[in-house]
């Protein structure tokens, strides 16, 4: 009785609206509850809102275990063998089965060893073909050169969005200097990638994607971006100009069309140009390939077409013959031996946004603005890295950040894992994503 009077006093001196609130607040539900109850409390939502815009959109590597070295051998990555063995599974279908096991494992034992002679005999063919050029680079790296004796050359390479300027680059150089995705209008400044080989050394300008008009003239979306891109087209010794031609092969754009004649409509004389027809490998009928190269024979501004594939190498050999044989003597632009500091925070930035543009998708990975915080070699050997990801808007920012910081997670763990391979050091990479004061 007692309790039941408690209870009438209670609800009468609370209004109907603090009613519900207590009826259906935590406390009540866990007094009344059957059963066992957490330790702690639900939280509401706008304390866990707060919790994931605090917490949640910064990635931390060193709160991550990579489980890598970096040589690249990954522990965690690793498919470990079976521990069962074959030879008891093949007792167990032959003796309760009543299975014939022997000609079976005849045959696999005859396709193995069928497969590995095709492999050595690959391997064996390849490294003879392979032998006397790794020598001949051998022999030129071990040689200091002097600075008579150098030759250098700046090749610009522009084409449409897309057409695979990046991976190029990046085959040619030997390493990750620019950002590649699938996603148009990845690059969005002018980005430098140097190779030296023997005497020369052939500096790579990676330019935004360039477009034409009707009129004939330069579109005038990201007008900095296109500005300084078409500005710097006359600096460059050699012009590549680069076009996908499986596109041009299944839909045609005119506007890269365009481009194409009017960089191939006279002779400059104080440059050379080349036409790339690349991503030849998604060709399935390789004789399209001589239609499209019969297309753009008559235009007298190009010296060399080549059929390429940036991505896979086929080709890039004769390219890269060709612009060695045009370096000029003179002495090098770039340290061949050390990654400048500026160098390696550019490589950081594109690789950081290689993996946002792998993760995020249609127009807010353009509406974000990345930048690089802090850069420290610490006294161990290893960097630690700090960048920024300011977005307009509070739904872009949730997107961006993810379900409890996942994606954003998931952009730091790759970013970081390649940056360990290419610098051949520990990195500490840190991402923030921040709301636009």
């Amino acid at each position: 009785m007692r309790t039941i009077r408690a209870l009438r006093i209670l609800t009468s001196s609370l209004s109907s609206n603090s009613q519900k609130t207590l009826f259906n607040s935590p406390f009540l539900q866990r007094f009344y509850a059957v059963g066992t109850q957490p330790d702690h409390l639900p939280t509401s939502s706008t304390e866990e809102e707060d919790d994931t815009t605090s917490s949640s959109s910064v990635f931390d590597s060193s709160e991550y275990d990579m489980g890598f070295s970096l040589n690249g051998d990954s522990e965690a990555g690793k498919i470990k063998n079976p521990t069962w063995d074959e030879k008891y599974r093949d007792r167990v279908k032959s003796e309760v089965f009543k299975e014939e096991i022997k000609s079976s494992r005849i045959v696999k034992k005859s396709e193995e060893k069928k497969k590995n002679a095709a492999v050595l005999a690959m391997s064996l063919l390849d490294a003879a073909i392979r032998w006397q050029d790794k020598e001949d680079e051998d022999d030129d790296e071990n040689k200091e050169v002097t600075v008579e004796d150098q030759k250098s050359l700046a090749v610009g390479i522009i084409g449409a969005p897309n057409a695979g300027k990046s991976a190029l680059t990046n085959f040619m150089v030997g390493t990750k200097v620019a950002a590649v995705s699938r996603k148009m209008n990845t690059t969005t400044h002018e980005v430098l990638g140097v190779m030296t080989k023997g005497h020369t050394q052939i500096c790579f300008f990676d330019t935004p994607g360039l477009m034409l008009k009707k009129s004939g003239f330069p579109y005038n979306d990201m007008k900095v971006r296109m500005e300084s891109a078409w500005s710097s087209v006359g600096l460059f010794d050699v012009l590549v100009i680069i076009f996908d031609v499986d596109r041009h092969l299944k839909r045609p754009d005119s506007r890269v069309i365009r481009l194409i004649q009017r960089m191939g409509s006279q002779v400059n004389p104080n440059q050379k140009r080349v036409l790339c027809m690349n991503k030849i490998d998604l060709v399935e009928k390789k004789k399209d390939l001589l239609k499209v190269a019969e297309e753009f024979k008559d235009l007298p501004g190009y010296e060399r077409y080549f059929m390429i594939s940036g991505l896979k190498g086929s080709g890039v050999k004769q390219l890269t013959q060709y612009l060695m044989e045009q370096a000029v003597k003179r002495p090098w632009d770039e340290d061949p031996f050390t990654l400048t500091e500026e160098v390696m925070k550019n490589i950081s930035l594109e690789v950081v946004r290689e993996k946002l543009l792998d993760h995020v998708h249609q127009e807010i990975p353009y509406n974000i603005e990345h930048r690089l915080v802090d850069w420290k070699e610490l006294r161990d050997g290893s960097l630690r890295i700090e960048q920024h990801f300011i977005t307009p808007k509070m739904s872009q920012r949730k997107i961006l950040v993810g379900k409890k910081g996942s994606k954003i997670g998931r952009i730091g763990l790759e970013a970081n894992e390649e940056l360990r391979s290419i610098f051949k050091r520990n990195v500490h990479l840190i991402l923030m994503v921040r709301l636009k004061s």
